[in-house]
């Protein structure tokens, strides 16, 4: 933590350079939050109980009692925040525009409080033309359209939670949307496979991601939107006989949503449709549905479905919101491999569970820059067997209740 503001120290003479010499402006910017989370059962989630995901499943002792079903306490202020803008400079004859931001979450549970890079990426703005280059939100995560709950995790898992590095191309629609088009790569967020999660199968693949949105408002306060992707992975280059293996695998992804908004409230509604979520922080994954001779291992999807409301109110000093979201596991395209009454390989997230959903009503307190909130969030998920088609039967829904406190400063 000190060496990263002793960085930015160091920085800030140059900053004044560059003021002098090109006009650029720097700005900094960010919050600094704290929370308390009290969970009625245990939950499957992550950084220190920052990242709620659902329930976790019934696990019984000798004696017949369910171990998870217990109560824990978090207390975290990991999601605070910082940020540096830059604007003011011009490139091939377009404006151009900066930014480095950082949080404390960490990239993995055992390293949660250390400095992470959140977003880090150059724009280039024309009259009707954009290039973005770095990395900053995934496609799949629409910024003018996301659950705008308190807590970190941003509605998943009905929702995705993903920032890639990309090289991004975005045509204006007037005053009225845009158009773009996006090659991606993965690094925090990643798929997983037989290694665990990691970026090793994308970069494997050697091809990009590609995604492409549209965005278009039809009315004053009233937009629609779209967005659809596609990715490749190369889960092994070895075989389970040795061998090398060129065996890939392709997932599709979709979403669609609509934002209402009015002078005091703001209504967002979002669809999620994909093969292979896993990288989305959503259910789902892939597994395999055959494995060759020669050893080489054939895969399928897991397909995943999701819809989610977000409604709050935009002014005032006290503010109300309410969130709610489904998700469906739909299962697999083909057949999972079989050995021994045993799947060869999955590799999902919530593979057990059926579907799962979650309400969460919540309010604020605001005092110029400073926010004191509360929410409460039901989450429900029905965990049952894993069926040769990737679906889940015999489900029996478990549910955890969330309270939580809410502390945040902007700057």
């Amino acid at each position: 933590m000190k060496k990263v503001f002793l960085m930015f120290l160091g920085l800030l003479p140059l900053v004044g350079m560059a003021q002098k010499a090109d006009e650029v402006k720097v700005k900094l910017s960010g919050f600094v939050s704290a929370q308390g989370l009290f969970d009625s059962r245990k939950t499957v989630s992550a950084r220190e109980g920052d990242v709620l995901l659902y329930p976790a499943a019934k696990l019984y002792d000798a004696n017949g009692e369910d171990i998870n079903d217990r109560s824990e306490l978090f207390m975290t202020t990991v999601d605070s925040r910082l940020s540096v803008g830059v604007s003011g400079f011009e490139a091939f004859g377009a404006k151009g525009s900066a930014t480095v931001e950082g949080d404390f979450v960490s990239t993995t549970n055992g390293t949660t409080g250390l400095f992470r890079l959140r977003h880090a990426f150059v724009k280039l703005d024309w009259e009707k033309d954009q290039i973005l280059l770095g990395k900053t939100w995934h496609p799949m995560f629409v910024t003018s359209c996301y659950p705008d709950v308190l807590h970190w995790n941003a509605g998943l898992p009905f929702h995705v939670l993903a920032r890639a590095p990309q090289f991004r191309y975005t045509r204006k629609l007037g005053d009225k949307g845009y158009a773009f088009i996006a090659a991606l790569s993965e690094m925090d967020a990643k798929s997983t496979g037989p290694n665990g999660a990691s970026v090793e199968y994308v970069q494997q693949a050697g091809i990009p991601e590609f995604s492409a949105q549209v965005k278009y408002d039809f009315a004053k306060g009233f937009t629609l939107g779209a967005t659809a992707g596609y990715k490749f992975l190369k889960p092994m280059v070895v075989n389970s006989a040795g061998l090398k293996t060129d065996e890939m695998l392709s997932s599709f992804q979709m979403n669609a949503w609509m934002t209402v908004k009015t002078e005091k409230l703001v209504w967002n509604v979002q669809t999620i449709y994909g093969q292979n979520m896993y990288n989305f922080v959503m259910l789902g994954g892939y597994g395999v549905k055959n494995v060759k001779a020669n050893g080489d291992y054939e895969y399928t999807n897991i397909k995943t479905s999701s819809i989610w409301s977000d409604v709050h109110t935009t002014t005032g000093n006290v503010r109300y919101g309410l969130f709610a979201g489904y998700t469906k596991n739909l299962g697999a395209d083909d057949n999972l491999a079989m050995d021994g009454g045993s799947i060869v390989g999955l590799y999902s997230r919530g593979g057990d569970i059926d579907y799962a959903y979650q309400v969460g009503p919540r309010i604020e307190f605001y005092s110029g820059k400073f926010m004191i909130g509360a929410q409460v969030l039901y989450t429900a998920a029905a965990y049952g067997t894993t069926q040769i088609n990737g679906k889940v039967a015999d489900s029996d829904e478990v549910a955890s209740t969330r309270s939580g406190v809410y502390v945040k400063y902007s700057f």
